[in-house]
């Protein structure tokens, strides 16, 4: 840059002052004596003022130019690529970038860019290929590894991305977004201490950065810090209002662990306040936000609200019309379905069947709903597969192989994923589960399909007016159920899936299992959110009623929240005269170990008012006794359902002084419990691979 027009033309833009530096530029691009190459420099610099002034359609056209006049130059189609992203033109930037490291492939900015664009463009794989390509040829390029480190995590490769990120770091300290990237793994793996000081850390370089704040009180939320969460979603909405996640989180926050069942109470007061507040706020402010970013913005679920075990309708319900009028009031168009095929349930017509979920991997949901996919008659049904999360195991590879379409999402942003659902034109889209995953409840708050459904993966009523439907287990639910839903009740036979029985390992000794030598041990293993302080007397109860037996339970995500719920437990232990130590407190561990726990136990207690559902299966399929009573919910009648259909009606209890007495004879009379496992262990053959759901299932979604 030999031109002194042209240094004063970079200067200026140094200098924030692209007027200036346009003018200086002009001087150069209007003499005909200027070199073509100096020229073509001079348009970049133009276009580059064009683009802080505001003037895209001038920016682009000088960027064009700039390249007409070097067509062999990379550094001309970087600039056009730059200047494209910069006027959200994704797919023409794509273009100039790949011109640009066609022409040099050991142009690593080029390539970082590349995989940003590529990124714009929802092409993920091919971005986390190019930003590959930018480090590979300059492995000391910061902003290369920091885009690795975040295609990776998107991508479900923690480890990868960890080791990207300490990479940036390693060559650019300030690399602000690779401590982000590392927070952000640390607060999925539970490691929640390390992500908060991240945040902060943060936050004190920039402390207008509503994002990050966001992601603070979430983390916070997670380690039970309410009052501080509240406050960090309050300054992150100041700081962005249009934040809405961060007002949500203001008004909806739940405990994990509550102090007490008054506690609940005070809660869900303070919850129904928050909702009359937001639908004053909530509509206003997406007003004033194009329709994509409010339906991004919509990514809240209520998950906690569920685990308080009262009949949620009016609250779910009261939610799903906040969210109604919010996407109302959004500007633009909501992506949405049109009219029915016609004949789409005609003779020789197959149903086009979406199925769109998080949790498409081993876990609860995973193998509950797996044959909901795999188990349709293909003569009735095409299905396809919409996976929401990042990374893929064995069952995802069984999903994506059987699936007539497979789509992986990863990181994509619900408005994107909507519309192209949208663009599919189903016949009916089935959500599994509804409130384990905020970016599928905001998907379902839209009309994507003339037909929606929800399973009974999280068992309580959505509460969106645009769910029809909510297939649930028949047998589970109690007298009256259909009042508890929004949605048009539909009762599955049996389990509602085919289960698979749990292939359960070889038995372990106590010791090697790290459990008490002696006594009678009660199982007593869900979740510590999912405990109600009911849950705590029935515990109490029972050491009482069976004086020589121990309960064990297992370890919160968070030791605050272990100890959040020791100290409520222990204050009704010492209530009833129990001594403490008689609850032992079990580190979490694998499936099969946690199989071999159930193997060694006498007997498992199930919780209140949320039973257990696949930990009762598991114990099923080990031949634990549960002792259980139904409650007045759906979810709090699991076990029981699945012990009547077992022919074990013995274990459920009618009240829970009879629950309490259930138990404590379980501890103590042997040869009664051994006859029961035996009793179990046959009777299992009617409650694991069952075909009847699968054949209701089958006929309820060709209906119309």
């Amino acid at each position: 840059m030999t031109d002194p027009r042209l240094v004063a033309a970079q200067r200026a833009l140094d200098a924030d002052d692209p007027s200036r530096a346009a003018r200086a530029a002009t001087e150069v691009v209007d003499d005909p004596r200027a070199p073509a190459a100096a020229r073509s420099l001079a348009l970049r610099l133009r276009a580059e003022a064009c683009v802080a002034r505001g003037d895209a359609a001038a920016a682009l056209a000088d960027a064009e130019r700039a390249v007409s006049l070097a067509p062999g130059d990379p550094r001309a189609w970087s600039a056009l690529g730059i200047v494209a992203a910069d006027v959200q033109d994704p797919a023409r930037a794509v273009e100039a970038f790949g011109r640009a490291v066609a022409l040099d492939p050991s142009y690593a900015r080029a390539w970082n860019n590349l995989g940003n664009a590529l990124r714009s463009a929802g092409r993920a794989i091919e971005a986390h290929r190019a930003f590959e390509r930018a480090v590979a040829a300059d492995p000391r390029y910061a902003f290369g590894w920091t885009n690795l480190a975040v295609a990776r995590r998107a991508a479900g490769d923690d480890a990868g991305a960890v080791d990207a990120a300490k990479r940036a770091l390693a060559c650019d300290a300030r690399q602000r977004t690779a401590r982000l990237v590392i927070a952000g793994i640390d607060r999925r793996a539970g490691r929640l201490d390390p992500a908060i000081a991240a945040y902060e850390a943060a936050l004190s370089e920039r402390p207008a950065d509503a994002a990050v704040r966001y992601a603070l009180a979430g983390a916070l939320a997670e380690r039970d810090d309410v009052d501080e969460a509240r406050s960090a979603y309050i300054r992150a909405a100041r700081d962005d209002p249009g934040l809405l996640r961060a007002r949500l989180g203001a008004e909806l926050t739940l405990p994990m662990v509550p102090a007490s069942a008054a506690a609940i109470a005070e809660t869900r007061e303070r919850y129904a306040r928050g909702l009359d507040r937001l639908a004053g706020e909530l509509p206003a402010l997406a007003s004033a936000l194009p329709a994509a970013r409010v339906i991004d913005e919509l990514r809240w679920t209520n998950f906690l609200l569920a685990y308080q075990g009262e009949d949620d309708r009016e609250l779910q319900s009261r939610y799903g019309d906040l969210v109604a009028a919010t996407l109302a009031a959004a500007r633009g168009a909501v992506p949405r379905c049109g009219d029915p095929r016609p004949g789409a349930s005609g003779a020789g017509s197959r149903r086009r069947v979406a199925f769109v979920s998080a949790f498409f991997r081993d876990g609860t949901v995973g193998r509950y709903f797996e044959s909901w996919i795999t188990g349709l008659d293909p003569r009735r049904h095409e299905v396809a597969v919409h996976h929401l999360a990042a990374g893929e195991d064995a069952l995802t590879a069984r999903l994506r192989a059987h699936a007539d379409s497979f789509v992986a999402h990863g990181a994509s942003p619900p408005s994107r994923i909507a519309a192209d659902i949208v663009a599919r034109a189903y016949d009916v889209i089935v959500y599994p589960e509804l409130g384990m995953d905020a970016a599928t409840f905001a998907l379902a708050s839209l009309r994507l399909a003339p037909r929606q459904v929800a399973g009974w993966g999280h068992p309580v009523t959505t509460g969106l007016p645009t769910i029809d439907e909510m297939l649930t287990s028949g047998p589970m639910e109690p007298p009256g159920a259909d009042a508890h839903y929004r949605e048009r009740l539909r009762r599955l036979p049996g389990l509602g899936t085919r289960y698979a029985r749990p292939r359960v390992p070889g038995a372990a000794d106590r010791q090697r299992l790290g459990l008490p030598a002696q006594g009678a041990l009660i199982l007593f293993p869900q979740s510590l959110f999912k405990l109600h302080p009911d849950d705590d007397t029935r515990i109490a109860r029972v050491l009482a009623a069976a004086p020589d037996a121990r309960i064990l339970a297992y370890t919160g995500r968070h030791p605050k929240l272990t100890a959040a719920w020791r100290s409520r437990l222990d204050r009704t232990l010492a209530a009833h005269d129990v001594d403490a130590d008689r609850v032992v407190v079990l580190r979490q561990t694998a499936h099969d170990d946690y199989l071999r726990v159930n193997l060694a136990c006498d007997a498992m207690l199930d919780s209140v008012r949320w039973s257990g559902g696949n930990t009762s299966l598991d114990a099923i399929a080990c031949g634990l006794p549960i002792a259980t009573r139904p409650g007045t919910t759906m979810r709090a009648r699991q076990s029981a359902a699945m012990l009547a259909q077992i022919g074990t009606p013995e274990l459920v209890a009618q009240d829970e002084d009879a629950c309490v007495a259930l138990a404590a004879r379980l501890a103590a009379d042997r040869d009664w419990r051994d006859r029961l496992a035996h009793r179990m262990a046959v009777g299992a053959a009617a409650l694991f691979d069952d075909g009847a759901p699968l054949a209701a299932l089958d006929e309820l979604l060709d209906r119309d």
